[in-house]
């Protein structure tokens, strides 16, 4: 699930943004695989020698470029650190000083910002967002439905091409998370989702990869194109590496001198 997890971390990262978009139509017909042998393909292709598969950590290093017309490019950081079997922390850099942190121990989650000095500690509902994410991450899981609570598989064809389209629903979620997988060569090449912002408005989130790198032993999504609601973002992976060391205290919330704790499941600190 790795291509996955990778994926979806922009979601979370990107949420409250809005402006206006399109979309192609999608053309869809039953499947001629079966989600079991889908699974198996991709695999196959994003970790032929099982290394991702194996490993106990990793850290990937993401720049993010949103383009402005009349200012100049925002450029932010994102740095991903996981460690088996439950810990994540995600961190953005804005100047090369961290921002924000999102993160979890895998008995609690956090959301700090270094700007407002707020730390906030995610209530049941927030924390299951945080153990989602953390399955998608997870080496050696690969299983759509180990994570999501329903699955729908069919092939697809829209103008980007044709595809193995994957919907994926989790709990009472109305709107699915929706996978395309190439037909040719199976790597994922588009993710589509909706979902609700701390504002209560309907957010539309697709994320195309352009290119793919082997890193490590590994297909890595090296490029893509994140579009939410008509504010596109660009996203190049600058580092990778499986198995690096961690101390305890990388998936706890920053220390400030004085901070402001309250359990929320999101909104704006």
């Amino acid at each position: 699930m790795k291509q996955k997890f990778f994926l979806f971390v922009f979601a979370i990262l990107t949420a409250g943004m809005s402006g206006c978009s399109t979309a192609s139509i999608d053309t869809l017909s039953p499947a001629d695989i079966t989600i079991a042998e889908l699974e198996k393909r991709t695999n196959a292709a994003i970790d032929p020698e099982g290394r991702f598969a194996v490993c106990g950590s990793y850290i990937m290093r993401q720049e993010i470029t949103e383009k402005n017309l009349l200012n100049d490019d925002d450029i932010k950081m994102v740095e991903v650190k996981f460690e088996k079997p439950d810990k994540i922390a995600l961190i953005t850099y804005e100047d090369n000083e961290p921002d924000s942190v999102f993160c979890t121990n895998g008995k609690q989650g956090w959301v700090a910002s270094h700007r407002s000095r707020k730390i906030i500690q995610l209530d049941e509902k927030g924390l299951e967002r945080m153990q989602m994410l953390t399955r998608l991450g997870q080496p050696g899981n690969s299983s759509y439905s180990a994570v999501f609570a329903r699955v729908e598989l069919n092939k697809c064809v829209n103008d980007d091409g044709e595809f193995y389209r994957v919907d994926c629903f989790n709990g009472s979620s109305e709107y699915p998370v929706s996978f395309y997988i190439d037909s040719k060569n199976y790597l994922t090449r588009m993710v589509k989702m909706k979902f609700t912002a701390p504002s209560g408005a309907v957010i539309n989130y697709t994320n195309r990869i352009l290119k793919y790198e082997m890193r490590e032993g590994v297909q890595i999504p090296m490029s893509t194109v994140i579009d939410q609601d008509g504010t596109v973002q660009e996203s190049k992976v600058i580092f990778y590496r499986l198995n690096p060391k961690f101390s305890a205290d990388e998936f706890l919330p920053p220390v400030f001198k004085s901070v402001s704790r309250r359990p929320v499941i999101g909104g704006d600190i």
